[in-house]
């Protein structure tokens, strides 16, 4: 453990001694290394503005379910819970997908408290996360969305019955870099209120009076058109974010980039990747040249099988809806013709993409990443089924047999740094590790 530390501090040293020459030098060209961290922190973390903490959400199968932790970087020492107690958690208290406002003072979570209906998991799509925020600390944990005034004002004559605030998901939420707005991925399956069981693109305004968090001015800024959204990071210069939409073709995820007009009220959309295959998670390069994103483009699977389908017939997206959820649980919840993913880099200029990662060769699947606050290295925690599970597309008996007499003679045993992140609903023991991505700026 002490030399994969002083290892990793290395190669953190190395990145960030290279802004000195990030001026001149090219994200689209330098060349890209990434190490395995000494601790595994649970998916999607993100640093706090320190970059000497991480806050993340996992299950470490204790019986807390999946919550939200803070620990020190890069050792996970120092371990908390920041959501193990707090308000309405007698009923699912589940958490998870923690995001940090980059002032340092407030970190959103998505949470599963006081829902009855809840199906995938909090904070990456589903049914029943509403937002909430807290301090670092843990204290003054308040929901910001889905809340009873919201009812008071919806289409039903009795707020206070049952299911009034069922049905509803919010998720993928993220600060802008200002802290001002918040932006989330949202779904309306409440039919006591006028749902439709379709997605859509909220943005509010976030504001703090007399010490309590609320959001304001909740606008919808792309519309309940039957396709499924997901929501990702923010543009550097407050400009808009990027998000995933499906489009061309039944089910297939691309990524856009809304720019935001109209006083922050509406987006001017650019698609920014094509092609049959699951292409979700991405952020902005620092100097916003470049996009890095997560796709399973490389990898035969049978999400890829059903894309190249629905893209060759031409199948219309407007029931993506019903469809979106079942696809994804066949085509990453199981091990069978299962798809992996990597990092790519999109040149924006140029319209070139390049492949960073070759992890989804080894059966890993790459989801949420995050930059450490200085914009230095990425920070990702990948998941995969243990050897021996998975059963990859083409198909190989010699290699699925060999894969089996593997783990016949080393069984998996699943421990606190390999664990379930508590994504969705997948039967089968789950591997974590955290990676650390380096651009190597200074590099010829």
């Amino acid at each position: 453990m002490r030399k994969q530390m002083a290892g990793v501090a290395l190669i953190i040293a190395a990145a960030m001694a290279a802004p000195a020459t990030a001026a001149a030098a090219n994200y689209s060209t330098a060349p890209f290394t990434e190490t395995t961290n000494p601790y595994a922190y649970g998916q999607a973390p993100v640093f706090m503005p320190s970059g000497q903490q991480v806050v993340f959400g996992k299950d470490f199968q204790t019986g807390e379910n999946n919550q939200i932790y803070i620990a020190d970087f890069p050792s996970g020492s120092a371990l908390k819970c920041l959501t193990c107690t707090g308000p309405d958690t007698s009923v699912d208290n589940v958490n998870g997908v923690p995001a940090v406002r980059p002032q340092g003072d407030w970190i959103l979570f998505s949470s599963w408290r006081g829902r009855y209906i809840t199906f995938g998991s909090p904070g990456y799509g589903g049914i029943g996360s509403a937002l909430w925020v807290m301090h670092p600390d843990g204290s003054d944990q308040t929901q910001l969305t889905e809340t009873q005034s919201e009812f008071i004002t919806g289409n039903t004559d009795d707020p206070e019955s049952f299911g009034a605030d069922e049905g509803y998901d919010d998720y993928h939420a993220y600060w802008s870099p200002n802290g001002k707005m918040v932006e989330w991925a949202h779904f309306d399956g409440n039919l006591p209120t006028g749902g439709v069981g379709k997605w859509d693109i909220e943005l509010a305004n976030f504001v703090v009076k007399n010490g309590v968090p609320s959001l304001s001015d909740i606008r919808v800024v792309r519309p309940a058109n039957g396709h499924w959204y997901e929501t990702q990071w923010w543009a550097p210069d407050n400009s808009g974010f990027l998000y995933t939409e499906t489009t061309d073709g039944t089910d297939i995820p691309h990524l856009f980039f809304c720019k935001l007009i109209d006083d922050d009220n509406a987006c001017q959309v650019e698609q920014l990747s094509y092609g049959p295959s699951w292409t979700e998670q991405a952020l902005f390069t620092p100097d916003m040249k470049d996009v890095i994103f997560m796709s399973s483009r490389a990898q035969p699977g049978l999400f890829n099988t059903w894309a190249q389908a629905a893209e060759t017939l031409g199948l219309p997206n407007n029931y993506d809806w019903l469809g979106i959820l079942p696809l994804f649980e066949a085509g990453f919840l199981q091990p069978v013709g299962q798809e992996y993913t990597d990092l790519y880099e999109l040149d924006l200029a140029t319209g070139s993409v390049r492949r960073l990662t070759y992890d989804g060769d080894d059966g890993w699947v790459t989801p949420e990443f995050t930059w450490d606050p200085k914009g230095n290295f990425l920070m990702w925690t990948e998941n995969r089924f243990p050897d021996g599970y998975r059963y990859p597309f083409p198909p190989s008996a010699s290699e699925y047999v060999a894969a089996l007499r593997e783990l016949a003679a080393d069984p998996y045993v699943p421990n606190t740094d390999l664990t379930s992140s508590g994504v969705g609903v997948a039967p089968f023991p789950v591997q974590q590790r955290t990676q650390i991505g380096v651009f190597h700026l200074g590099s010829p």
